[in-house]
């Protein structure tokens, strides 16, 4: 496995937990912190197997002012938030895909 694809998994794990927290709440692609945890959780089982379409939902999730601040949005998580993003966004290569 990539080192940046395994890195990118092991911060998603990070933010996982962290969501696991959450609940209700709602965002335009999720009505629960809940459902958000579902989905996030089976994304990165994905990425697990480098299905690495499933990039291009990470990269909807993380970007500042979407899911992930919607229903986390605390202060603290914006670095790790930003290091998902970024990562997911250089390994991200529609053409490949």
């Amino acid at each position: 496995m990539h080192q940046d694809l395994q890195k990118l998994i092991d911060l998603l794990k990070r933010a996982n937990s962290l969501l696991s927290e959450f609940s209700g709440g709602y965002s335009g692609e999720f009505m629960s912190a809940e459902e958000f945890h579902e989905k996030l959780t089976e994304v990165i089982t994905y990425l697990e197997e480098s299905k690495l379409e499933y990039l291009l939902d990470i990269l909807v999730w993380f970007v500042p002012v979407s899911c992930w601040d919607d229903f986390v949005g605390i202060h603290d998580t914006e670095k790790l938030a930003d290091q998902i993003y970024e990562l997911a966004m250089k390994l991200y290569k529609p053409e490949k895909l």
